[in-house]
């Protein structure tokens, strides 16, 4: 018996450096307002998309942590999309009426969150994430640096 339990333990411990290695991702091509927007998240997710008068939200669950990513296409909604109540602002970075980036963090039970949104004025789009952990930081950041639309 106990040999079995060894096994499915070095199975876990190897899934485990697998995952912490590398963050598998999935890339997707969102069509909004007549623009197309290939955006990258990881693979082991939950999508929702909710659909309103002009436009809709696409949200996007991390099942490995708990980052919140969200797409949101159309008009009408006031920005930022991020409950600002209990953040702190890091960057903000405007390009003419065309681009806002806002980057910061909360504190959550002493552990800083990191969050970011940008905001294509010129395209009616909004891209966040929420909730990520300073260890996963840099891939969240890679994957809103590496944001296409055309």
């Amino acid at each position: 018996m106990k040999k079995g339990k060894n096994k499915i333990l070095f199975v876990l411990l190897c899934f485990s450096n697998v995952m912490l290695g590398q963050m598998q991702t999935k890339t997707d091509t969102i069509l909004c307002l007549g623009k197309n927007v290939i955006v990258e998240y990881p693979s082991i997710s939950r999508t929702n998309i909710v659909n309103y008068e002009e436009g809709y939200f696409k949200t996007i669950n991390s099942i490995l942590d708990t980052v919140v990513m969200s797409i949101h296409c159309g008009r009408m909604v006031n920005l930022p999309l991020t409950n600002m109540a209990d953040k702190t602002i890091s960057s903000t970075f405007v390009l003419g009426d065309d681009i806002r980036s806002m980057r910061g963090y909360s504190i959550l039970k002493g552990r800083k969150k990191y969050f970011r949104e940008d905001n294509y004025f010129k395209y009616g789009i909004t891209i966040a994430y929420e909730n990520v952990e300073e260890r996963d930081l840099i891939y969240y950041e890679y994957f809103f640096n590496d944001i296409k639309i055309w």
